[in-house]
């Protein structure tokens, strides 16, 4: 089915999206399947309004601008992240480490907050980061909210992609350690998703039900499993106890 310009538009931004560092035309046209001739037009009107820019030596094309002010309008009306925020700031001056929020929207978790350590690990996740959940200690907390079918209907089409060392690598892994994590409350990623990556992660609830993740992330040598055992999950899970306590008001 041939697509609309419209589609090939939108493809564009989200091909942009997923390639911060930018993309060349002919690497953009190749990922597509799509001429060059075509997408330089739709380059160019996206780049005249600001909603790309391209790099003056490279040649580069990347998202502009306007989709940060966009995306700076739509988290301040996200009222998970204006009522979660202070108690992720008061969890990252308990742990000193990395903090996260994350939601979990068309079967990709998001990434909405983030306080990082200061001086600490640097992972290349920012506010609006999106990838497979399978893979993160968030993640699986999103999906071990969903039921089977629903969490088989998000993989239908995709491999579960492994990303670290400890990746769950089939189905029948990841409905498991859903299982496990129904139970006891929250999900370790042991460098599932990057190596030398350890993370914790809780819910937070409206409700019954799972509306976004509270997480701490950080060096495998700072987060050990014994630290994580003995003071991360309590610390991670009762924080997102007292965001969940709130969001029932």
């Amino acid at each position: 089915m041939k697509l609309s310009s419209l589609e090939k538009s939108l493809q564009v931004v989200n091909l942009l999206s997923k390639n911060p560092k930018g993309l060349s035309l002919s690497e953009i046209s190749k990922m597509l399947g799509a001429p060059a001739s075509t997408l330089h037009h739709i380059l160019d009107t996206f780049r005249a309004h600001d909603y790309v820019s391209q790099d003056p030596e490279t040649k580069r094309y990347s998202l502009g601008y306007r989709f940060l002010s966009i995306g700076s309008i739509i988290l301040e009306n996200i009222d998970i992240r204006k009522t979660a925020h202070k108690h992720l700031l008061m969890l990252h001056q308990k742990c000193s480490e990395t903090v996260n929020l994350w939601i979990l929207r068309a079967g990709e978790v998001t990434l909405i907050d983030k306080i990082q350590k200061v001086g600490g690990l640097t992972l290349d996740t920012y506010i609006g980061f999106r990838t497979d959940p399978h893979a993160s200690a968030a993640g699986k907390v999103l999906l071990a909210d969903l039921t089977e079918n629903a969490v088989i209907e998000i993989y239908k089409s995709k491999p579960l992609k492994v990303y670290g060392r400890n990746t769950l690598s089939n189905m029948t892994q990841l409905l498991e350690e859903s299982e496990n994590i129904r139970k006891q409350g929250y999900a370790i990623d042991n460098e599932e998703y990057y190596e030398g990556v350890r993370c914790v992660a809780a819910p937070i609830m409206s409700g019954e039900k799972v509306i976004a993740a509270l997480s701490i992330s950080g060096s495998v040598f700072g987060m050990t499993m014994e630290r994580i055992n003995r003071e991360l999950i309590d610390l991670v899970v009762k924080t997102g106890q007292e965001i969940s306590l709130v969001m029932k008001w």
